[in-house]
């Protein structure tokens, strides 16, 4: 039931349905009706009506009604405008159960950015281990090892590496800093409800760090999940996973939900016998507690999470080797606590006020070799959000205030002889006060336009004036454009940035690295979507779109000056990504789905050795990539079939002899992935296969034989680490469905 305060005597509205794809649908022959009168109108066939009300009564309660659908009243003070959002009932008519198939992957209709979707359904089109194996069917996205000693995985999107990317933990800021080094493997596939994926300038309501878009996780809700879920996972590679999710109602107002994580991998894997494993030793333990308090009387909900994680790698020459040199020894810990709470405030309809608050801890210690980084990042995220609207809900605005702070207490070391790097600290502390405000404008589901604009001190770089804007417009039902600008921010972390770097001889300048700037960088570009008509009642969904990312200031990590070092520098000329996309998608006929897309980047950088200034293709940024998905499941989805082919295209690989104009290339290559699922009502059991015609790259190490000389160096990786990969797994679900 929601609340309106509307003021007049002629009603006017709109009925819908939302589907899983975000878009409203119209329910034509709706009925609407004043609950104390048999006064009644009949929506059209786009689902608008207009009904009018005698002035002798002030306020009254009026009521949507369409069959197969539950009811929903708003209470009416004089005219306006109501749109009702109506949700089916699920009540089984004639012994028939009306079921809708979710897409794996789809674009949001109404979100005024491009925004893609990975559903749950498209999450379990493959194993989805963890988050970093989540986006093999996705071409926004691109995963892939930073090193081929410690496991770390690294994304790119619009041609920048993941680190320009926002993550959020359902909208509050995730996986910075510290945690960020590894953090793509932290969140367990079957934790998760959907991710989203915007390109572009975002809302400013999270931040400043969005530069090239945001990555927004929804995990499990208490108050609308299994009562118990459990997904066990194996591979012939000896990997192990267990998942458990428990949620349940404890108390009239109050949910619970739990969420259990552990996984081992404990094999010693060298398949092209340089004496390195191809993927480290690891183990994981992984906790989230979630609670969720909903007051209807007072118009109030709160969300709070508690989070633990612990995990241990153990990579480098294995038991094998005679001499059994080099290690690489990873240990991190994690602490999460946060809050979040809103209320309507006052008696319009969608004016609120929201607080949000979160806490971390991560301590990470990390041997490479004769190499250590590692240190402890407190963090505190708080957030203030006002909501409300100017004369109609056309118009909506959002201001607030914001406090992000960070201690960092870190240290690096270097025992190489060549090197000889003491323990020197790299201790930093940032405190970020600030304030925002955004401006929303729609007209129907024809327009949308948002400004924001925000205003923050940082305690080591001064002011920082983030604006951003997003418009959106309908030419059609079936033509939709979207256009976005904004400026980012970022305060950079050049060893977690770069942890591959850390596996190789290179020497560090520790005390470059105090003193780099913060990064700043103008991101704008535009969607064109078009729902071209197929047959019957289906759709092929195309769009289109373009981003440019331009850089007023980068951390650069030049490992080409010379084979010897890692240079970091603040930028001395131009830093570009431009990002071209092209993705159809359409339902062939009925349970079988296509989707396939195209991703071309052009991404350069200037390097500089100071006396002068080459600006180069970004090294190990991979020029292109296709992908197509076939997805076919039966009636009911008692099977499931799928199959992802990968098309990755040819990424420059750094010079070894300064900044030559030889060009070195990764070749191009295909990668195929292809699952079985056979789904019940209570038990799934799933059997697949990855990389499934085994290619890798045979020597992602220089120089293995001597791990501590001077040219060592693993972190030119631009192709898969690990051959064929068989997998097995079930999916078990208790409770009511």
């Amino acid at each position: 039931m929601s609340l309106a305060a509307l003021s007049a005597q002629t009603i006017d509205g709109h009925v819908c349905s939302i589907d899983a794809e975000g878009k409203h649908i119209p329910l034509p022959g709706a009925v609407v009706y004043f609950s104390d009168t048999r006064q009644a109108v009949s929506a059209n066939s786009e689902g608008v009506f207009r009904i009018k009300r005698t002035p002798s009564v002030k306020t009254a309660w009026l009521v949507a009604s369409y069959l197969g659908f539950e009811n929903d009243s708003v209470l009416v003070e004089g005219d306006g405008q109501v749109e009702f959002a109506l949700v089916e009932s699920g009540a089984q008519l004639i012994g028939a159960t009306v079921m809708a198939r979710q897409r794996g992957t789809y674009f949001s209709r109404m979100a005024p950015q491009k925004v893609e979707v990975i559903s749950k359904a498209g999450l379990m089109k493959m194993a989805c281990c963890n988050l970093s194996e989540s986006f093999e069917n996705s071409a926004t996205v691109t995963v892939g090892f930073t090193d081929a000693v410690s496991g770390a995985k690294q994304v790119q999107l619009l041609g920048l590496s993941g680190i320009y990317s926002q993550m959020l933990d359902e909208n509050i800021p995730t996986m910075r800093g510290l945690a960020g080094a590894f953090g793509w493997s932290y969140t367990p596939g079957p934790w998760l409800e959907s991710i989203q994926i915007s390109k572009g300038a975002s809302s400013v309501l999270n931040g400043y760090e969005s530069v090239s878009g945001q990555i927004n996780l929804e995990f499990k809700q208490p108050h609308n999940s299994d009562q118990l879920f459990v997904n066990l996972y194996g591979d012939e590679s000896q990997r192990f996973e267990a998942n458990l999710t428990a949620a349940g109602k404890i108390a009239p107002k109050l949910y619970a939900g739990l969420l259990l994580h552990a996984s081992t991998e404990n094999a010693e894997h060298d398949s092209n016998r340089d004496g390195f494993m191809d993927t480290p030793k690891t183990k994981l333990i992984n906790a989230y507690n979630r609670w969720y308090y909903e007051n209807p009387e007072l118009r109030l909900e709160s969300r709070t999470g508690l989070r633990f994680l612990y995990e241990t790698r153990e990579g480098g020459q294995h038991s094998g080797m005679a001499n059994h040199l080099y290690k690489s020894g990873i240990e991190n810990k994690n602490f999460n606590i946060s809050n979040k709470t809103g209320f309507s405030v006052g008696q319009r309809e969608g004016q609120s006020l929201g607080i949000i608050n979160s806490f971390t801890y991560h301590r990470q210690d990390s041997d490479f070799g004769m190499k250590y980084f590692g240190g402890s990042q407190s963090s505190y995220y708080g957030n203030i959000l006002f909501s409300s609207h100017i004369a109609n809900t056309s118009h909506k605005y959002t201001v607030g205030a914001s406090l992000a702070y960070d201690n960092y207490e870190t240290n690096y070391s270097d025992r190489l002889p060549s090197n000889d790097t003491p323990l020197t600290s790299l201790n930093r502390t940032e405190t970020v006060p600030g304030i925002f405000a955004q401006y929303t404008y729609s007209y129907l589901e024809k327009f949308m336009l948002i400004l924001g604009a925000r205003s923050d001190y940082n305690s080591r770089y001064g002011w920082l004036f983030t604006p951003r804007a997003n418009l959106k417009y309908n030419f059609t039902d079936n033509v939709i454009a979207r256009v976005s600008a904004g400026r980012g921010y970022r305060s950079p972390d050049a060893i977690a940035d770069n942890i591959g770097l850390m596996a190789s001889s290179r020497n560090f300048d520790a005390a470059a690295i105090k003193g780099l700037g913060v990064e700043k960088a103008w991101n704008y570009g535009g969607n064109l979507t078009f729902y071209l008509p197929f047959y019957g009642d289906r759709k092929i969904t195309l769009s289109a779109d373009y981003f440019r990312t331009d850089f007023q200031n980068q951390m650069v990590a030049d490992m080409e000056r010379n084979p010897r070092n890692i240079f970091f520098y603040d930028l001395a000329g131009k830093s570009y990504a431009n990002a071209w996309q092209i993705d159809l998608s359409f339902e062939a006929f009925e349970g079988f789905d296509i989707f396939a897309a195209f991703r071309y980047n052009d991404a350069k950088i200037t390097l500089s050795d100071g006396a002068a200034k080459y600006l180069l293709e970004k090294p190990l940024t991979s020029r292109y990539r296709g992908l197509l998905n076939l997805s076919y499941a039966t009636r009911f989805k008692k099977w499931v079939v799928d199959f992802t082919a990968q098309l990755n295209g040819p990424a420059r690989l750094p010079s070894m002899n300064g900044y030559s104009t030889d060009r070195r290339e990764s070749p191009v290559f295909p990668v195929y992935f292809a699952q079985l699922t056979k789904n019940t009502k209570r038990f799934d059991v799933y059997l697949g296969c990855e990389n499934i015609f085994d290619f890798r790259q045979n020597d992602p190490i220089i120089n293995p034989q001597n791990p501590f000389a001077d040219d060592f160096d693993s972190s030119i990786i631009w192709g898969p680490l690990m051959g064929r990969r068989i997998y097995a797994g079930i999916r078990l679900r208790i409770g009511e469905l």
